[in-house]
């Protein structure tokens, strides 16, 4: 059995990170009287988990939040093929927290009790999306970096956490003139445009792909967003190359090329506007502990 596995308490939240390769079968059993919240990724390899006597799988390339309390949990690892795991452990008063002021602007409200209704297990599965993937990349390489920084890590976590409570729970608010399919395909639109940040699409070709007319995306996609396409799209090509850079992997051309510019010089210049620190200096202010 080869085993690398890491965790990070960050806050409150715990990031829990495993890679295991098991030569023979190694069943394990996990028990638990108090309540539990994990946002779990199968990156590579399939378990089978049976909590309760109910049976559930998180196929490669999936995730899913799951809620559970008072319960006994059989594990049963893939034999002969690599495992690899991510997870958020959640507080159940921070997902309660979160959940009350996402839903504050519809006089509703989520909590932890309503959802789990006295069952011992609940879960909701959804697909991995680019920017998530992107995300959980960067924080595994972050655990295992002796010069991370526990703030940009605390920051990322809860950004997934967010990003899929608001995407299971339907939380986006709802623009006035738009329906909620056509908030369907702004979040669409939103991850096309993550999924080819180096090659993006025009925006009469992102509006053909989603169904929405150019003026609907751009009006609908700043109401849900706060942000133009254009601007998400810049956004998105910085973080990315700001990751590269503090992780040591890139230099700023290789950085600026990996999130799409051709232009090096344009790419330092809205960098440092950005974040005010030029990035040929990510390296000293990372390898120094400075952040």
């Amino acid at each position: 059995m080869g085993i690398f596995t890491g965790l990070q308490h960050i806050a409150e939240l715990k990031i829990v990170y495993s890679h295991i390769q098991y030569y023979d079968p190694y069943p394990t059993q996990f028990a638990s009287s108090g309540q539990m919240i994990e946002l779990q990724f199968a990156l590579s390899g399939q378990r089978y988990v049976n909590v309760d006597g109910l049976e559930y799988t998180l196929p490669i390339g999936r995730g899913a939040l799951i809620f559970l309390q008072d319960f006994k949990a059989y594990f049963q690892p893939p034999v002969h093929e690599q495992y690899t795991s991510f997870a958020l452990g959640i507080p159940v008063s921070l997902f309660n927290y979160a959940a009350t002021q996402l839903l504050a602007r519809q006089q509703a409200a989520i909590e932890f009790d309503q959802i789990i209704k006295g069952a011992a297990f609940h879960h909701f599965s959804f697909e991995l999306d680019h920017r998530s993937k992107v995300m959980i990349e960067h924080l595994i390489k972050d655990m295992k970096s002796v010069n991370r920084s526990p703030l940009l890590m605390e920051a990322a976590a809860l950004e997934i956490l967010n990003r899929y409570m608001i995407q299971l729970f339907d939380l986006t608010p709802m623009p006035e003139g738009l329906s909620k399919e056509d908030v369907r395909k702004l979040h669409r639109a939103r991850q096309i445009i993550e999924s080819s940040m180096i090659d993006p699409p025009s925006l009469i070709t992102l509006s053909r792909k989603v169904g929405l007319n150019d003026f609907k995306l751009k009006k609908g996609f700043k109401a849900c967003f706060g942000t133009t396409v254009f601007e998400y799209l810049r956004q998105i090509r910085l973080d990315y190359a700001m990751k590269l850079l503090r992780s040591q992997e890139s230099n700023v051309t290789e950085a600026a090329m990996a999130a799409g510019y051709s232009n090096v010089s344009a790419f330092s210049e809205q960098f440092f506007r950005e974040y005010g620190v030029k990035p040929s200096a990510i390296k000293k202010v990372f390898c120094y502990g400075i952040v």
